[in-house]
């Protein structure tokens, strides 16, 4: 079909060459043909190039699964050996990783105390990033097939970046590039800085920035880094070493508790998820958002058991084979308890519900996310996308989920809506349809990217 359209675009398909060229009307409706083919030719290559997630992708990992949920894009770049190659040559960027790495030697023997004087210049500025987009972009012009490789075999179908599958590939990497940026600047504001960032209830640093051990404590990271990242060749590996160390300090390895979950505690429920006749069931999945207790002695809330208590009830009619349990290390700060795990326990334990029919998303901090991240397992366990999900949970979040400033708020902080065609059916059930945007990360949202 390509070479045929290639063909007569050319003037070389008979059919054209029989054209009596003297009737104006034959000529035109003839160029309006060609026209229309090119057309046809052109949308199909650029649609080929537009793919997104793939069920089948494999992850690449670094060896630290935080970094790799948090920076999907640099573990890609560094099991490329041709970009980093590219990177290593670039004088710009070479400029950029020579500074970071002097600024790493000055502060281990400088007299900078505070958090401000020894972290700010690892964030990247405006300036950075003009630089930085420029360089990539003439490295992409030297070289696309290596820049492709990775975009078409590992971004594209990772999921991680599919709000931007509908971009060239050069820009879907710059997006990507600048998700890195916003990941690493929040992170150094909220775990080194001390601000408060988008959840300071439940996601703050751990320590008062000003307090002489925190500060002490920052400057000794300097000297450890100097040993460790000296013979970095990666311009953008000092700034992401400050980072994964500031989250290690406070403690934060929200995104690698619990994984991998396909086979840990999701082993079971997966494999039941692949002999399932979806057809059998008015919905795929039972929803049950979790709910922390604001005391440390307790591993589940009230509304926790009587949203489980709910959930069960509508397992055991048969209305899905499956029960998603959705909730992180939320509240109180620093938790021990996750709301996900303990809610397993209690369906098990309490109300007889088989493991195999119980998905664990222990990751979620906020009722966005539990739409957002349970839609995420659905959708890479292989649940048909085109069919309803139910949410089960007491009124009051009902009420809230209902609410237009739900929708509002999923905008505000997604940017986008992680359901689609909402509907409350009752005060404790609500159906709504996967969104396939949910796989795209968070760079906002470090314990939960």
């Amino acid at each position: 079909m390509v070479i045929l359209i290639l063909c007569y675009i050319s003037g070389t398909n008979t059919f054209t060459e029989n054209f009596n060229k003297s009737n104006v009307l034959s000529f035109t409706l003839a160029y309006i043909m060609k026209i229309l083919l090119f057309s046809f030719f052109f949308l199909t290559i650029n649609a080929t190039a537009q793919t997104g997630f793939n069920p089948t992708y494999k992850f690449l990992h670094s060896g630290n699964l935080v970094a790799d949920k948090d920076f999907y894009l640099l573990t890609v770049i560094d099991h490329s050996p041709e970009i980093k190659k590219l990177m290593m040559k670039d004088t710009v960027l070479q400029t950029i990783r020579m500074q970071l790495l002097d600024l790493i030697r000055q502060h281990v023997n400088d007299t900078c105390k505070t958090v401000a004087a020894l972290l700010t210049g690892f964030r990247w500025t405006n300036t950075d990033s003009i630089s930085i987009d420029q360089a990539i972009r003439n490295l992409y012009t030297e070289d696309p097939k290596s820049f492709d490789r990775i975009i078409d075999q590992h971004l594209r179908p990772s999921g991680y970046y599919e709000r931007f599958i509908k971009l060239s590939n050069e820009e879907l990497f710059l997006k990507a590039w600048g998700q890195y940026v916003k990941g690493i600047n929040y992170i150094i504001d909220q775990y080194g800085l001390g601000k408060k960032m988008r959840y300071p209830d439940v996601d703050s640093v751990s320590y008062n920035v000003k307090a002489g051990y925190y500060q002490d404590l920052i400057k000794t990271i300097f000297s450890y880094l100097d040993e460790t990242e000296k013979n970095s060749t990666l311009f953008y590996k000092p700034s992401l070493s400050i980072a994964i160390l500031l989250m290690q300090i406070n403690e934060r390895d929200e995104p690698a508790r619990y994984e991998p979950l396909e086979t840990g505690g999701n082993k079971k429920a997966i494999q039941k998820a692949k002999q399932t006749a979806w057809s059998k069931y008015p919905y795929t999945a039972i929803l049950v958002p979790g709910e922390g207790p604001d005391l440390t002695t307790v591993s589940i809330a009230p509304a926790g058991r009587m949203r489980c208590d709910l959930a069960a009830e509508r397992y055991k009619k048969g209305l899905a084979p499956f029960i998603i349990v959705s909730g992180g290390h939320v509240h109180p700060f620093h938790t021990p308890y996750c709301e996900a795990v303990e809610m397993k326990k209690y369906l098990i334990n309490n109300l007889g519900i088989p493991e195999e029919a119980i998905i664990i998303e222990p990751q979620a901090r906020h009722t966005t996310t539990n739409f957002r991240n349970a839609e995420r397992l659905m959708i890479r366990y292989g649940f048909p996308l085109n069919r309803l999900a139910l949410c089960i949970t007491t009124k009051d979040q009902e009420d809230y989920i209902d609410n237009p400033h739900f929708d509002l708020r999923n905008n505000k902080e997604l940017g986008y809506l992680p359901y689609r065609d909402k509907k409350r059916i009752s005060n404790h059930e609500l159906s709504f349809y996967p969104v396939i945007e949910s796989l795209h990360m968070d760079p906002y949202d470090p314990l939960d990217p």
